[in-house]
């Protein structure tokens, strides 16, 4: 596989060993099966592409029962897009 410049690759989670194209922020969040599953950026290289650790997965609406507080969690811009495009309809 030819890395493109941008070309990131991500461990943990439910998108473990894929590579990413395009991406050039410190948080990746990536929505599958109506949840949003958040990577970031590392230290680490594997060959020329930057490696983005899993850091857990969110809920659009803010959060998890049973895991967290939606009012107290961590901003998440993805799930703040969805919520938002949810309000339109």
């Amino acid at each position: 596989m030819t890395l493109m410049t941008n070309d990131v690759r991500l461990r943990g989670g439910p998108f473990d060993g894929t590579s990413y194209t395009d991406v050039d922020a410190g948080l990746l969040e990536l929505e599958s099966d109506g949840l949003i599953h958040r990577y970031i950026a590392t230290s680490t290289t594997e060959g020329a592409a930057p490696v983005y650790q899993f850091d857990g997965t969110v809920s659009p609406d803010g959060g998890m029962a049973g895991t967290e507080n939606p009012r107290e969690r961590l901003a998440s811009p993805l799930a703040d897009e969805i919520a938002a495009e949810g309000e339109k309809r």
